[in-house]
């Protein structure tokens, strides 16, 4: 079975946090190659700066209630990314995940049904299992992996961009990652990122830099040709709901 409209693989990339210097550098790159983004907001944090002391994205601007839904006209989604970033236990996920939902609906008018994971993975048991419970459809998690037609909606894969990757396995920026997979297994890649930036990353292992950023659109437009669908996230999930019945 094809993806929407006969497609044979699907492209996402998303954005942790919603850093306001998206506008500067990476929305140019998105119009530039019509690719939609996708913003995984803090709930906590709409419209000022962010508040996670020891993070290199501390005290960046956060999008605010308007940027963001100027953002979704032109196609971009939203996820929720907690209550408050901490990482996501049995103890505090009514907070981070179930109430974490109703705040972020409230802040930006609008339905988000898609949990991305903050922290590391060991944050995905907590969400999964309030998930439900919150109503959301979806649960974007940090396992560098393929999607497929079949992935559990609420284990979904992203692949990181990033410019080096540290020890025991030092890795450098890889514009064709895990495409001919994606091809091969007519799957689903989302891409995850935080905020590119000029010639230097904020930092190496979290990001890549705007040129790297547009040398992988490039890519995907080359090598997918009209056989891929890029497409926000959250549109990607209804549409299999919807083939799921």
């Amino acid at each position: 079975m094809p993806w929407k409209d006969g497609k044979k693989w699907v492209y996402s990339i998303t954005y942790d946090e919603g850093c306001e210097d998206l506008l500067k550098y990476a929305l140019p790159i998105h119009r530039k190659y019509g690719i939609p983004g996708h913003l995984a907001l803090v709930s906590s944090q709409i419209g000022v700066p962010r508040n996670l002391p020891g993070s290199s994205y501390d005290k960046m601007m956060i999008l605010s209630k308007d940027q963001i839904h100027d953002l979704v006209q032109e196609g971009w989604g939203v996820s929720c990314h907690s209550m408050t970033h901490c990482g996501v236990t049995l103890n505090n996920a009514d907070t981070e995940v179930v109430q974490a939902r109703r705040v972020i609906e409230e802040a930006l008018e609008m339905e988000v049904r898609m949990f991305c994971v903050p922290g590391d993975n060991n944050g995905h048991p907590g969400a999964l299992k309030y998930a439900e419970l919150a109503g959301f459809t979806s649960i974007l998690t940090i396992y560098d992996r393929v999607n497929t037609r079949d992935t559990d909606l609420l284990h979904l894969g992203r692949v990181p961009l990033h410019t080096e990757y540290p020890a025991p396995f030092f890795s450098v920026y890889d514009p064709y990652k895990r495409i001919h997979q994606a091809i091969d297994l007519e799957g689903w890649i989302i891409d995850y990122c935080h905020c590119p930036m000029p010639d230097k990353p904020i930092h190496p292992a979290k990001d890549c830099t705007t040129q790297e950023l547009e040398q992988r659109f490039a890519t995907i437009r080359r090598i997918g040709g009209d056989d891929v669908w890029i497409a926000e996230p959250n549109e990607v999930v209804e549409w299999l709901l919807e083939q799921r019945g």
